[in-house]
């Protein structure tokens, strides 16, 4: 709890200077919406769903295997498809569907672990509860839930400046996470402070799951919850990549199918509709090439009638 308060607080100090910098140059009104309030309320659901999902996964690691958690929480992948057209009203083709569930399939395939057996056996996984199931499910729905209504408010009004609409839903998120800390972490606050054991990893680590909220903020609003979806999938496997140079870790079936999937997957979602025709069968092909000399012949007809007015 204390670094994702930590996480929503620096991005809250790097939104209120990107706005400020921005009121530099426009009036504070036209910031503001009609209902002002009512505009600041609601952000607050998306405060909370994050601050419930991000507290849901330390209990759910107590319950499942982290390869389990990983490939179920790719479920959020279709929740978030689903959400799309519930919530926006966004047509998707079956194509685009099958698009994601195949995405899905490729990220869960890159989590399933390889096995070895080393000196004291073949590793055995800790086995996974009905309840951390149910965990897993409830906090992919509830990721997948809070992105897609983000969008919804960061689109809400188009004009808005993005950097006020993070400063809004940001003091939520800090609102709920110190509450989270004092809940959890009373002794360290009244003792020697919830710092103390933060170095400079824990650190780095606030500093990019900040910067990592501000990206997707600007997805959601720029682009939409498909291409983070998207963007999660890659990152993912730009990761794995990244790690077989810097740490020599031989590449595994496992990576090469997930690649594949996920490459195949993003091909078939952004296919241009008119790739999705059936091709011609041999009656229709040759009614087209009938079709194509009578116009060819028409034409050609035209020209001469014109050029036989044209020398008389």
């Amino acid at each position: 709890p204390a670094s994702t308060m930590l996480s929503e607080l620096l991005k809250l100090l790097l939104s209120s200077g990107l706005l400020l910098r921005q009121m530099a140059t426009c009036a504070p009104s036209e910031l503001l919406s009609e209902q002002p309030w009512a505009e600041m309320l609601s952000y607050s659901l998306p405060g909370l769903i994050y601050f419930v999902n991000n507290n849901c996964l330390f209990f759910i690691l107590q319950e499942v295997d982290p390869t389990t958690f990983q490939l179920l929480s790719q479920m959020k992948t279709l929740f978030t498809g689903l959400l799309f057209r519930l919530f926006l009203r966004r047509r998707l083709s079956a194509v685009q569907y099958l698009a994601l569930v195949t995405l899905a399939c490729g990220t869960a395939v890159s989590q399933l672990p390889t096995y070895r057996t080393e000196a004291g056996g073949t590793l055995v996984h800790k086995s996974s509860s009905s309840l951390g199931f149910l965990l897993t499910l409830l906090s992919s729905s509830l990721s997948a839930l809070g992105g897609v209504y983000s969008e919804k408010l960061l689109k809400g009004r188009a004009s808005a400046s993005i950097h006020w609409q993070n400063v809004q839903l940001y003091l939520w998120g800090v609102a709920f996470n110190a509450i989270g800390v004092y809940t959890k972490d009373r002794q360290a606050l009244l003792g020697p402070g919830i710092l103390q054991a933060f170095h400079a990893r824990a650190w780095a680590v606030v500093l990019c799951n900040a910067l990592n909220g501000l990206a997707i903020s600007a997805v959601l609003k720029y682009a939409d919850n498909i291409a983070r979806v998207y963007a999660h999938a890659i990152a993912m496997m730009v990761t794995m990549l990244a790690s077989l140079r810097l740490f020599d870790v031989p590449i595994s079936p496992q990576l090469a199918l997930a690649l594949v999937l996920v490459a195949a997957s993003t091909l078939q979602y952004n296919l241009p509709p008119e790739w999705l025709r059936p091709l011609p069968t041999e009656e229709e092909e040759e009614e087209l090439r009938k079709a194509r000399a009578k116009d060819d012949w028409r034409d050609s007809h035209t020209r001469g009638a014109g050029n036989r007015r044209n020398r008389s």
